[in-house]
């Protein structure tokens, strides 16, 4: 292997490839980047058989070969270099040299027999504006669990119904969900529903809808999708494909991909409420709540909650009683309607933390609380003019106070 290529593009190659790359590697070789020519360019490559990462750039290839090497390594020497500077990269023996300007480095190779082959990437089922992704993933995967136990919460559930896609998330204390228009291909996978527990004498497979709901819908690791859909970002289509049991997300000589998770994802269609039923609306303005918030939050925790309670045009927002410490401060607000079943003057109380999280995931200027009753899930929409938010819905579980 001998090439030639400007340290700029080869950096930025390397830093994608090398989110792939594993924190604790489970065998040796899982922890190095795949450099190998073709006559197209350079292909690099990591894979730890959860997630894999791959790309393709230009360069001046004397002799073809494959090297790997360790991932993070290289990944630290590409940031050093400058981005103008060309860069030789020679295979000699078990080293891999790498030449810019007068800085020279010399890194060991690992065994390449030993790499795991790199999965098939499945067919494009649709595509979508890379940026329009990325705003989605992030109101959705605020709402995802952290809990390895529960596998299902730690994931983004996508669904595809015509040109919709529909992101949820939800760690059992709010669930998040966005719509957003993609161009489907038409081609989807032969795909098998999640196994449910059998009822005693069912042995009737799956049926036509069944594997139709199953082919149209997937659960994507939480915290790969917001990676990837953030480091594919711009004003470029994303092609988004999956397969009984990986997904890829791709942009032209870039790709990303991961493996679903085998899980159930809670039923959420009839769990939120209708705007029409609330008994009290209320609506703020999103950067004069936040800041609110963020100030009240300094004496709440988990156990203290942040209370809201409308009086008349203002919103008070407090936290802590008795002999605590105790935080009070008011912003402006709209109201219509009120609730009977208010406790200590309170109209609703929340984790300070979910509250904000919240409201940073929306992107209009002001919000709406839709209540029902103090105790029962706050449907939250953001609003701006005649635009009520309606592709974006958090629910939000309020905490219940002693009265």
């Amino acid at each position: 292997m001998k090439l030639r290529l400007f340290a700029g593009p080869f950096a930025d190659a390397v830093a994608h490839v090398a989110r792939a790359l594993p924190t604790r590697p489970p065998v040796p070789v899982l922890a190095g980047i795949l450099l190998r020519t073709g006559p197209d360019g350079l292909h690099l490559a990591a894979f730890d058989y959860e997630a894999c990462a791959t790309t393709r750039l230009d360069a001046e290839i004397a002799d073809d070969g494959t090297a790997l090497v360790s991932g993070r390594l290289l990944n630290d020497i590409c940031k050093a270099l400058p981005k103008a500077a060309e860069v030789d990269i020679e295979l000699s023996g078990a080293r891999l040299l790498l030449t810019a300007g007068t800085a020279r480095f010399t890194l060991p190779t690992l065994p390449v027999e030993e790499y795991p082959a790199l999965p098939a990437a499945p067919d494009t089922v649709l595509s979508v504006d890379g940026d329009a992704l990325a705003d989605a993933v992030a109101q959705a995967v605020v709402a995802a669990g952290t809990d390895d136990t529960l596998p299902a919460l730690t994931g983004v559930q996508m669904v595809l119904e015509g040109s919709r896609l529909t992101l949820a998330a939800t760690d059992r204390y709010r669930f998040a969900v966005r719509e957003l228009t993609v161009k489907p291909t038409g081609t989807l996978p032969d795909t098998k529903p999640v196994k449910k527990a059998k009822k005693k004498g069912d042995d009737a497979g799956p049926t036509a809808e069944e594997l139709d709901a199953a082919a149209r819908t997937v659960l994507v690791p939480a915290k790969f999708l917001a990676e990837a859909a953030r480091a594919l970002a711009g004003e470029h289509p994303v092609s988004i494909g999956w397969s009984d049991g990986q997904l890829t997300l791709s942009i032209p000589g870039r790709t990303t991909g991961t493996r679903l998770l085998e899980a159930e994802f809670p039923k959420f269609r009839g769990l939120f409420p209708s705007t029409a039923d609330a008994e009290l609306t209320i609506t703020v303005p999103v950067e004069e709540a936040l800041a609110a918030i963020k100030r009240v939050a300094l004496v709440a925790s988990d156990k203290r909650p942040i209370r809201l309670a409308v009086d008349g045009d203002q919103l008070l927002i407090e936290a802590g009683d008795g002999d605590d410490a105790r935080a009070a401060d008011r912003i402006p607000c709209n109201s219509v309607g009120s609730l009977d079943d208010r406790v200590q003057g309170c109209d609703a109380a929340f984790n300070p933390g979910y509250l904000a999280d919240c409201l940073k995931s929306m992107t209009t200027p002001e919000a709406r609380f839709h209540l029902t009753s103090s105790t029962k899930p706050v449907l939250v929409l953001g609003h701006s003019g005649e635009d009520t938010g309606g592709d974006y819905q958090h629910l939000l579980m309020p905490i219940r106070l002693q009265g």
